[in-house]
């Protein structure tokens, strides 16, 4: 099974949606900031206190910081999904990126069982590509892969670089749990998640920055088959607008 989205939000403009991300981000961002040091502030005030209602007010300060938290963390993926239509692209090494996203990602999956591994290309050549951004959206999919295995505490994930005609082609595969059908048709979708504290635009954003690098992205899973997340690169044509 597999599922392909190449639709974009219709009547959208790419500038303004970037443009309002930004004004969304100054508005939201202060105040959150300045909730979360009066939290801090209050906790400090009442960590050392005695009795039930210290006990009950450092609970829900708790609470609020977590909350405060979360809604950053929700703008901060907002704004990433917003911005993926301005690229800086050069010319490029894709295994290069890649490597770079298995040496930072593999501490953290070997401390919890999972082998994450490469397979690349040696002969793939340079293409036009924002190593940043591209960066980003592998780290994405790894993460994701990571987490879909972690109650197992084992596994694999690999990342293969090939050359497919005129594509630099780039999967990432796990032997994790696999997706069921109606979330594998949906999983590209905006603010579509799974998972309880998840944004939504995880998977939108990946599929975001490869589109505007004039690509295509295919995921195929299914359940107890793991996951195959497929990302074609242009080797020659200039990047898309989005």
């Amino acid at each position: 099974m597999s599922s392909k989205d190449a639709s974009n939000a219709p009547g959208v403009d790419p500038q303004t949606l970037a443009r309002l991300a930004g004004g969304l981000a100054h508005e939201l961002k202060n105040p959150l900031s300045t909730i979360g040091l009066h939290l801090a502030l209050m906790d400090e005030d009442w960590r050392d206190e005695e009795g039930a209602k210290a006990r009950r007010t450092v609970k829900t300060v708790g609470i609020l910081k977590h909350e405060v938290e979360r809604l950053n963390g929700i703008l901060e993926d907002f704004l990433r999904f917003a911005r993926t239509d301005s690229l800086e692209t050069r010319m490029g090494n894709l295994n290069q990126v890649v490597e770079q996203v298995e040496r930072f990602a593999a501490p953290e999956a070997e401390r919890l069982g999972i082998h994450l591994r490469s397979h690349l290309d040696l002969e793939m050549p340079e293409i036009l590509l924002d190593s940043g951004r591209l960066r980003q959206a592998l780290l994405n999919l790894v993460i994701n892969a990571r987490q879909a295995m972690e109650k197992r505490g084992s596994g694999g994930i690999t990342l293969i670089t090939r050359r497919e005609g005129t594509w630099a082609v780039v999967e990432v595969v796990d032997d994790g749990p696999g997706m069921e059908e109606e979330i594998l048709q949906r999983c590209f979708e905006v603010y579509y998640s799974t998972k309880g504290s998840g944004s939504g635009l995880g998977l939108a954003t990946v599929r975001r920055i490869v589109e505007a690098h004039g690509g295509t992205l295919e995921v195929q899973s299914a359940p107890g088959k793991g996951t195959r997340v497929t990302m074609c690169l242009p080797l020659e044509s200039e990047p898309q607008d989005g």
